[in-house]
C-alpha cells in the first residue's frame, strides 16, 4: 500500500491489517481465572421512633443488612393491628413511643419504641429463596375472642402460650412459641403477600406481652446472649436501630422462656 502525501511530525502512519496468524503461531498466553463475583449482600430500609432523653419523639429510617437478625425486630405485627394501651384500643401504625400499652402479665409498660419495615412480594419465589410468609389466625381460632376479630402476624412473631404441658418441658406453664407452630391450614394459614405490606413491633420498658385483638403477642426482645453471636460490626449496625437503649443490655431479661416451633409440636402429639 502507499500513500500520495508525506507523512508530517505529530501524524500518525496507518499501518495496514496484517494477516491473521494460526493458532500454532500464536504466542503462548495464560489466561487468569476470573475473580469470583462477591454477592452483594441484600439491604432493606427500617424507620423506627423512639422517646430520647428529654421524653421527645424522634424517628429516623436506615439502611441496614436484609437478615433474621434486623427483620425480626420490625417483623411482628401487620398494619391494622389492634393493641390495648392505657387509652383505648390503637393500630399498630398509629402507636406512639411515650404510650402505655397493657400487657399480659397484667400491668401496664410504656412504649419506648415502635419500628416498622415493608415486605414485598418476591419475584424470585421458587428460585431456590425462601419465600416470606405472613400468619393469619382467623377470628376466635384459639378459642373465643382469640382473636376477633382476624389478626395477620409478620413472619417472625410470637405467642404467649398458657398450657399446663409446658411444665414438663421447661417447669413453668408459660412460654412464647412462634405464631407458625398454630399454623393448620384451617383457621391458622399461612399468607403470601401479593402486594407491598407494612409490618411493626415495639419495644416495651419491661419485656412483656402485647395484648392485640385478644391474643398475646411478644414484644420484641434480641434474645439473652444475642452479642456473643455476632461480630463487633454487625453488632453495632443492630444497636444503632435502638437509640434509646445503651446497648443490648438495655432490653433487660426475657419476661418467658422461648420455645421452639418444633418444641410445640411436639406437646401436641
Amino acid at each position: 500500500m502507499s500513500y500520495s502525501h508525506r507523512v508530517g511530525a505529530g501524524q500518525v502512519v496507518p499501518v495496514p491489517a496484517a494477516e491473521p496468524l494460526s493458532p500454532a503461531a500464536l504466542p503462548h498466553q495464560v489466561i487468569p481465572a476470573p475473580r469470583p463475583v462477591r454477592a452483594m449482600p441484600l439491604t432493606r430500609r427500617y424507620e423506627a421512633m423512639w422517646c430520647d432523653g428529654m421524653g421527645a419523639i424522634q424517628d429516623s429510617t436506615r439502611l441496614a443488612p436484609a437478615t433474621p437478625l434486623f427483620e425480626e425486630a420490625f417483623s411482628a405485627l401487620a398494619r391494622g393491628s389492634v393493641i390495648a394501651t392505657e387509652q383505648g384500643p390503637v393500630a399498630v401504625e398509629d402507636l406512639l413511643p411515650g404510650m402505655r400499652a397493657k400487657t399480659g402479665e397484667g400491668g401496664l409498660e410504656r412504649v419506648t419504641w415502635v419500628g416498622s419495615m415493608v415486605i414485598y412480594p418476591d419475584p424470585h419465589e421458587g428460585e431456590g429463596r425462601e419465600p416470606v410468609r405472613l400468619t393469619r389466625i382467623t377470628a376466635e381460632a384459639l378459642g373465643a375472642g382469640r382473636p376477633m376479630p382476624d389478626l395477620v402476624l409478620g413472619p417472625r412473631a410470637r405467642l404467649c402460650l398458657r398450657d399446663p404441658r409446658l411444665m414438663g418441658v421447661i417447669g413453668r406453664e408459660v412460654a412464647y412459641v412462634p405464631a407458625r407452630a398454630f399454623i393448620d391450614g384451617v383457621s391458622v394459614i399461612e399468607v403470601t403477600p401479593l402486594a407491598p405490606v407494612t409490618v411493626y413491633h415495639v419495644v416495651l420498658e419491661n419485656h412483656g406481652s402485647l395484648r392485640v385483638a385478644g391474643l398475646e403477642v411478644e414484644a420484641f426482645h434480641p434474645g439473652e446472649g444475642v452479642e456473643r453471636m455476632i461480630d463487633p460490626r454487625m453488632l453495632s449496625l443492630f444497636e444503632a436501630q435502638f437509640p434509646q437503649l445503651e446497648g443490648l443490655s438495655g432490653f433487660g431479661p426475657l419476661a418467658h422462656p422461648r420455645l421452639t416451633r418444633f418444641e410445640v409440636e411436639s406437646l401436641w402429639v
